[in-house]
Parts: C-alpha cells; structure tokens; sequence
C-alpha cells in the first residue's frame, strides 16, 4: 500500500512538473508583450503618452487608498469638496487592488505595468487550463493560452487600455458557466460561476455587459445541445451570475445616482462598429509583415479595430469543429460576438455601407436598452470571438496530435504549431514612452500651504491626465475630470469660472472654491485655446489681486490674494 502510495505521489508530482514547461513559455510571452518597459519599469510605459497616464493615476490612487484607508472609488483630493468619482470610468479595481504592494513600492508607474503583466499571464494561463481540461494535451492548452494572450487586439489595448487589457475573467467565466448549466450544479459551482463573473465586472464594466449578452447565447446554446431542462441548473447558473454581476457593478450603480454618466446617441457610436475585414486583416504592429499591412490597408481607429484571429489558429479551429462536442456552442458564441462587433451597421474602411439608409444590426436594437446606451465602442465584443477561436485552435492541436502515433513526431508537431502561433501573433514594433512627475508637481510637492491648485487651461484629456497623475505627487487639493464624457458637475463649475478670466472677478471666484495658486500654461494662451498671453501680462501689471510666484518650465505659477 505504501509504495502504491509513494509511486501515486511521484506521479502527481510529475504531471505538477510538466506544467512548468508550458507555464514558463506564457511567462516569457507575457514578458515579451511588454518588452520597451522591462529595463525601466518604474519610468516607462508601453504607447504614446494619453490613456496611459490615466490608469498609471487610477493604479497609484487605488494604492494609496488602500494604505490611507480611503475609498478607493473616491479620490477627494480632486475637485473639492465633493472629490473625483472614479467610477466615472472604466478602472480595473480588483487588478490594481492585487498589485497595490508593488506600487506602494516601487511607484505608480511600476504598478501600472505590473498590473499589465499580470492580465497578459492570467489571460494566457485560464486559457490554457481550459482547454488543458478539455483535452488533456498540455500542447493543447499552451496553443490556446498563446492564441488568447498574444492575441492583436490585447497587444493594441496595451497602448493605454489598462481594463480592456484585463480579458483573463473571460475564459474564467465561461469554464465557469459551462460547468454550472448542468441538471443540478454543486453550490461550489455557482460560487465559481459568481465569482468569475464578479472578476468579470471588476476588470471592466464594458466586459460585464459583452460577457453577459455572449453567455445568454452560450446558455441557450448549451442548452439546445445538451437538452438542458429550463427548470435545472439554468436557473441557479442565472442566479449566481447576477449576484457577481450585482455585486461587481455596485460601484457604477452608485455613481449613476449622482448624475455624472451620459448616454451615447447612435450617431457617436456608429463609428465604433468593426468591419468584418478587422477579423482577417493582421495588426500592423508585427515585426515582420506589420509595414506591410499598414501601407496596403491603412486602420487609422487601430488601437479600437484590431480583432485579428490568426491564420494559424483560424486554420487549427476549423480541425476541431467537427470533432469537438462544444464546437456548435463555442462557434455560436464566437459569431455571436463578432456580429455585436460589426455594430450599429455594416461598415468597411470605417465607413458606413449605407450611410443615409442603414440596415441596422443587432447592436443598434441592443444600444436603446439603459445602461448599455453608455456603451459606446462596439468592436470590443470581438474579444470574446477571439477567445473561441484561441480555444478552438487548442482543440484542434489536440485533434491533430491524437493521430501521430510516433513520439519524436509528437514533440516534432507540437513544437512546430507553437513556433507558428508565436510568429503568427509575434508582438514588435511598440512604441513607448517615459512617464515620471512634471518639475511642477515636485515644486507644488516642496510647498506647505493647505489651499487647492488650479491647473489652465486643460487643452485635452492628455493635459488633463497629467493634472490627474500630477496629485499623486504634489497631494495637493486640484480640479480635473476621469473621462471627458462623465464629467463632475463639480469640475465644470471649475471651467466655468474662467470665462471671463483673466479678471478680478475671476479671482474672487477662483478663491471663492479655494483655490491658492493658478498654473497657467503660458504657450496655450494661444488666442485659441484661452486669451493671448500679452492679455494675461497686462492684467497682472495692473491687478492687486494676483501676482506672479515664478515660472516652472513653462508653467507660471500665480498666487491669488484674498
């Protein structure tokens, strides 16, 4: 019995072993995503600087919530008194809660990319125990895991996008749903199933919603397939994923009550709608035939329109379909979700087919009902066509490997359809950029007094971000927004000020919301974006109400008097 016993442990422990391999081959692609940032972490950042700036802020608040024991989803050191809702956008909460010890370490910045990394392991990692399961073939999953993680879409959302980059609920919650929908699921079941569905909601509040509208089609589908009775487990399934879903969206329900969301009207969002050549046409950022693409069909909306599947996957889930027990649902799902992308109407080359006289798609019908009218970007719902055909591709593998009968050839295939996934989805060409305190937010850092900073004029939302990412330096007391369409009704009584600025009326109130010193960017003073800066001068030669502090790399910093 005990050498029975010992030969069982020797052999778990072998098969725990050979995870490592493919594990280890996902650490290092995850690594490879991020390849510009690994040598200066906690100073660089992976695109031009813009959305970036934001979520490296929204890490570094949520870090300091923590350790300050403040709410996470309220920062009131911004447009006071009332403080900035974080929920006014799209954050990552619960990614950005697990890498707070590292920002609190290492920096904002640092967290930010962590958090990065994190998704890509995670995304590539569920994948490949999915399919793993599945199939029993660690080669399987490993083609899977690549196919999801390394997948165009994922690599051009790493530009900025730190939720959309946070796809690893996915195929959490969709191994999670399969299970449940079942005669009667165990009660750990549909723990699982709400908790990945909460994940779900933490990582982006847009992915709640795709999710949601994919796994109604999955749970039907499902259940044609398996000839689920309605009154099994299809209930409890829906009951536990409206409690995560409920639970997950708390934060945006209460911020709804204040007034700050604002829905979208078709018009802003048809652009946002894929075109069926997104699905086929590679991401121009790859190393190799990237120029290529970029010259033969130019995407100026990449960063959003990127939904390639991949030749090699395409190819490897066309295997599986018809050997797959779950192929009709996994496809259904998959088409599902790419018809949502196309949104409003068909487009190509970003424009409408029928411009005057659309036929609407689904998405249209979709986009009347509350809530998803604040969905504005329809592509998205290519994520989840991307993760099935990942899926599929790693079925396929396993398919394909069940016919080789030699093991040198098994290892030979294998090894081959891992390189041309690789090569396939090989990320190259990103850009990047440093990302560190402006010398006004370290002066503003040295200064003691207690009164709020108001920085003008805020040009656009990278502007504004700055201000934002600025806070975490200097804690004082600033006006800003989170996102340009849910804006505090504080912060536009902020802007409101300044239309007759600069003035003595102004001042008093710009003083009259506390506000101490002004920063004023003198080469915006543009005569388009505020007054001409002679204007300014002027006002302050003749003025008893503000003076000039000094000047900080093209920021003159101005103190209002009582």
């Amino acid at each position: 019995m005990k050498r029975n016993e010992r030969m069982n442990s020797s052999n778990l422990l072998n098969q725990r072993c050979l995870d490592w391999l493919p594990i280890g081959i996902l650490l290092s692609a995850a690594l490879l995503m991020i390849y510009p940032v690994i040598l200066a972490p906690t100073t660089t950042v992976i695109g031009w600087l813009g959305d970036n700036v934001l979520y490296t802020y929204e890490a570094g608040w949520i870090a300091e919530a923590l350790r300050t024991f403040h709410s996470p989803f309220l920062d009131p050191k911004i447009n006071p008194p009332y403080g900035l809702q974080l929920m006014a956008g799209d954050i990552p909460y619960a990614g950005y809660i697990l890498v707070a010890p590292l920002t609190w370490m290492f920096g904002p910045t640092f967290g930010y990319n962590a958090h990065l990394f994190l998704t890509n392991v995670l995304s590539g990692l569920f994948a490949y125990l999915w399919v793993r399961q599945l199939s029993n073939s660690r080669a399987a999953g490993l083609v899977a895991g690549l196919s999801f993680m390394l997948s165009p879409y994922r690599l051009a959302h790493s530009y900025g996008h730190a939720n959309l980059v946070s796809t690893y609920p996915f195929p959490l919650f969709f191994w999670a749903l399969d299970n449940a929908i079942r005669e009667r699921p165990a009660l750990k079941t549909l723990i699982l199933l709400s908790g990945a569905t909460f994940l779900l909601g933490t990582a982006s509040q847009y992915y709640l919603v795709i999710g949601l509208c994919c796994g109604m089609t999955y749970a039907v589908l499902t259940m044609f397939v398996r000839r689920v009775r309605l009154a099994s487990g299809v209930w409890s399934s829906a009951v536990a994923v409206f409690v995560g879903a409920s639970i997950a969206a708390m934060p945006h329900l209460l911020t709804a009550s204040s007034g700050v969301y604002r829905a979208y009207s078709t018009s802003s969002t048809r652009m946002w709608s894929a075109s069926p050549m997104n699905f086929v046409v590679p991401s121009h950022l790859h190393p190799i035939w990237g120029s290529v693409i970029e010259q033969l069909r130019p995407e100026t909306l990449w960063v959003e329109k990127t939904l390639y599947l991949g030749i090699v996957s395409g190819l490897l889930a066309l295997m599986a379909i018809h050997r797959f027990d779950r192929s009709l649902v996994w496809v259904g799902t998959a088409v599902t979700a790419a018809m949502l992308a196309l949104g409003t109407d068909l487009h190509t080359g970003n424009v409408p087919v029928q411009p005057e006289r659309p036929f609407w798609l689904p998405a249209y019908y979709l986009h009347q009902l509350p809530g998803i009218n604040l969905m504005r970007i329809w592509s998205r719902f290519g994520i989840v066509t991307i993760l099935f055909i990942s899926l599929l591709a790693g079925i396929g593998v396993a398919s394909l490997l069940q016919t080789v009968k030699k093991k040198s050839y098994y290892f030979l295939i294998a090894g081959l359809v891992i390189i041309l996934v690789i090569v396939d989805f090989l990320p190259g060409r990103l850009e990047h950029a440093q990302l560190e305190p402006r010398p006004i937010d370290h002066w503003l850092a040295e200064q003691s007094f207690t009164g709020a900073v108001g920085f003008w004029p805020i040009v656009n939302d990278t502007a504004n971000y700055f201000i934002l990412f600025g806070r975490l330096t200097h804690h004082k007391p600033t006006f800003a927004f989170l996102h340009p369409e849910h804006v505090d009704p504080s912060f536009r009584a902020f802007t409101d000020l300044f239309g007759n600025f600069p003035s003595d009326s102004s001042v008093a109130s710009l003083r009259a919301l506390g506000i101490q010193y002004l920063i004023l960017e003198r080469e915006r003073f543009d005569g388009r974006h505020a007054v001409e800066w002679p204007v300014v001068t002027t006002w302050l030669n003749n003025t008893t109400t503000a003076s000039v502090v000094r000047e900080i790399d093209g920021f003159v910093v101005i103190e209002l008097k009582q």
